[in-house]
């Protein structure tokens, strides 16, 4: 036994009884039912689960017997309030119950060790519990936004990423053994992630925020989608190409960002060649931004981006993901560097997290090759969103879309230079 180790799990369990107890205290009002605990009982019922577990070496059966008399006193308490018409939930119960047990936590030995260990996720536990309680409203309200094929998806999403990703073998095969199925599908998840990650924000903060707060948020997503988006917005009313552009030039500051954390995640060694480039290409999209955006009429846009993950874009992502490692590994074999690129520039026009992702991993211990795929995968992505905002949304979105695109291409390149020299 630690020093101190009865006194410091005692004191933690008053704690975050008081912690708990405190929040019920304040929603008292609210319930408008006898709501059984408070201040005070809260902290007594931890304390009970914490004492009975350190006399269970007197009696193995008492934290049963403790556990089955606060469920007794609960179900009275309930059984009191449906008789008086005070119908409510059972949050209030639960919580009680979830109080005792984290008592209980904070005294067991042989569970989680080292004692530090065990008390701090007993205190991260009391405050995940009292932020729960605390934010019935604010949930409900996440829970109202949530639509039926919302909640389809996500589990969707859960499935691919809990339950088929551990699954893959995790070892090279196929063509010249270029293919690795593990780290197809967590490019699938990563992708997917961050994509959903940027749904879930637009669908928190609402669709009628403006162009750039759209963009903001969709650019996480996909900043073709942002150009596509706007592009379309802008051919209806010409009057919007400013702000168009400028939510261009959003999505793809954000973009760098993305290509940036996805590299991160699977090569972090990579970061220090291309931390340059992308930050003097972001620095080229922000800049490009401020040029071409005026105040004037700018009307409240939306980025329409629908829910991300569906298993048919996901398994078309996988199959283009697959495709491209296949086509850099076996541009490098029989090509030599010159092909990776031409493979990088052609891939970057329809998905350059592809590119970064398999440059990142077939290349890790070659830094310049991968820096200048996709750094020419970037480029060759910027050229093709200019290009769709001047063809969809006419000379006015289409010479700011070329300008913030010059600027993000001057930047990659400068960044580049001393790299190469």
């Amino acid at each position: 036994m630690e020093p101190f180790e009865p006194h410091l799990s005692l004191l933690t369990t008053l704690a975050v009884g008081v912690l708990i107890g405190l929040e019920r205290e304040q929603a008292k009002p609210e319930t408008g039912g006898g709501a059984i605990g408070g201040i005070r009982t809260y902290p007594i019922f931890a304390l009970v689960g914490a004492l009975a577990t350190m006399l269970e070496a007197t009696s193995l059966w008492l934290p049963l017997v403790a556990l089955g008399g606060v469920i007794g006193l609960l179900a009275i308490s309930y059984a009191a309030d449906l008789r008086a018409g005070r119908g409510h939930g059972m949050t209030t119960e639960a919580s009680v119950i979830a109080t005792y047990l984290l008592g209980a936590l904070a005294t067991s030995r042989g569970v989680i060790e080292p004692m530090s260990t065990r008390l701090i996720l007993v205190i991260a536990l009391g405050v995940i519990l009292t932020f729960m309680l605390s934010s019935k409203q604010w949930l409900h309200g996440i829970a109202s936004r949530v639509s039926r094929e919302d909640f389809y998806a996500t589990v969707k999403f859960l499935i691919v990423a809990v339950i088929a990703l551990p699954l893959l073998p995790d070892r090279d095969m196929g063509p010249l053994d270029a293919i690795n199925p593990f780290a197809v599908g967590l490019m699938i998840v990563l992708i997917s992630g961050l994509s959903f990650v940027g749904y879930v924000a637009m669908r928190l903060v609402g669709k009628k925020r403006g162009l750039l707060l759209g963009a903001s948020v969709g650019g996480l997503v996909s900043s073709t989608a942002v150009t596509l988006s706007v592009a379309g917005r802008t051919k209806k009313d010409a009057d919007l190409a400013p702000a168009a552009g400028a939510a261009i030039a959003i999505a793809s500051t954000i973009m760098m960002a993305r290509v940036a954390v996805l590299v991160g995640l699977i090569n972090a060694g990579l970061l220090r060649y291309l931390a340059i480039p992308l930050a003097a290409a972001a620095a080229g999209a922000v800049i490009g931004g401020f040029l071409v955006y005026r105040r004037g009429k700018v009307k409240d846009g939306n980025i329409a981006v629908e829910n991300p993950f569906e298993l048919g874009s996901a398994i078309r992502f996988g199959l283009l993901f697959a495709g491209i490692m296949l086509a850099l590994k076996a541009a490098k074999t029989y090509l030599g560097n010159q092909g990776v690129y031409l493979a990088a520039a052609i891939g970057g026009t329809t998905d350059v997290d592809a590119v970064s992702l398999s440059s990142a991993k077939n290349f890790a211990s070659e830094a310049h090759v991968a820096t200048i795929a996709i750094l020419i995968a970037v480029i060759s992505n910027t050229i093709v969103k200019s290009s769709l905002a001047l063809f969809i949304g006419g000379a006015a979105l289409g010479k700011r879309a070329f300008l913030i695109g010059g600027l993000i291409i001057a930047g990659a390149v400068a960044g580049l230079v001393p790299l190469l020299v």
